[in-house]
């Protein structure tokens, strides 16, 4: 089955991080496609229909201008991909006008679209944090999705090993079946399960990985580029971070809510929550 990605492109330069992870960290790509989204700035916006009729020749000019703007931004990307062997027929561009806000149209388009994953620069994250208290934003995040987003960081040549957090909870699962589906084809990526005991800790430590190892395998990734940790800590997501950043690893995979922790109630679970503010060494993975 055909992977689909979603990357946001701007012009801002970090907003190309999403791409440039993604050229450097998949070897397998025939069976990859990659949707490259740009959100335009709508010179309409706000402005009643009098006021655009009025005005229609300057409004249609400097929509003109954005779209070529959006044009050279995704021509940018499509040639870094392309660049680092990526098939150009796998290659789509998408321009769309702001409606809802920047965050909020992203994920729309994830969602209709039915993409794999939603893959953002780390500042293009940072956007979204600052739409936490936004009324639109905020039913749009605590509602359910199923699609998983990515943080993805500046790294040319991202390591290619996988961090795979996993406390038995649903979300951590679904993190894994993510794993598994987005890396069954890519053989040079090995993955390593982490389960964290710590005084909040209720998951027995051998069924979490054993769960989360067993979705790997439904996935068809082979027993042999599996493994394991256990570790101690008290501080859950710091002895993530330490772990990580320890291993080096490419990917830091986890699911956005843990063990007693609400979908509805938590816009990002308090882990996932610290990891996306304090996680620096890798690209962060996170599934609903």
């Amino acid at each position: 089955m055909n992977r689909h990605i979603l990357l946001t492109v701007s012009d801002d330069y970090s907003s190309l991080y999403a791409v440039r992870f993604a050229a450097g960290f998949f070897g397998s790509s025939k069976d990859l496609n990659i949707t490259l989204l740009y959100v335009a700035t709508n010179p309409k916006a706000g402005l009643t229909e009098a006021e655009i009729i009025q005005d229609y020749g300057n409004l249609n000019r400097r929509e003109a201008q954005t779209r070529s703007m959006a044009q050279a931004a995704l021509d940018k990307a499509e040639e870094l991909l392309v660049t680092k062997h990526f098939p150009k027929e796998n290659i789509h561009r998408k321009i769309t006008f702001k409606q809802l806000g920047t965050a909020n149209d992203i994920i729309q388009e994830g969602i209709t679209g039915m993409y794999d994953a939603i893959a953002l620069g780390r500042r293009g994250l940072s956007r979204l944090e600052e739409l936490i208290d936004d009324s639109v934003s905020k039913q749009v995040f605590t509602t359910p999705m199923d699609i998983p987003l990515w943080v993805c960081r500046s790294h040319e040549k991202p390591a290619p090993n996988v961090l795979l957090c996993t406390d038995g909870s649903p979300a951590s699962l679904r993190c894994a079946d993510h794993v598994g589906f987005m890396l069954k084809d890519e053989p040079n990526h090995e993955i390593t399960l982490l389960h964290v005991v710590s005084h909040a800790s209720s998951a027995v430590p051998s069924e979490a990985i054993a769960a989360a190892r067993h979705m790997l395998e439904e996935n068809g990734i082979a027993s042999d580029r599996i493994s394991h940790q256990i570790v101690e800590g008290l501080n859950t997501h710091d002895t993530i971070l330490r772990v990580s950043r320890e291993g080096g690893y490419g990917v830091l995979a986890t699911g956005r809510t843990g063990r007693g922790e609400t979908r509805s109630l938590h816009l990002l679970g308090s882990v996932s929550m610290n990891l996306l503010k304090h996680l620096d060494s890798a690209t962060l993975w996170i599934s609903h």
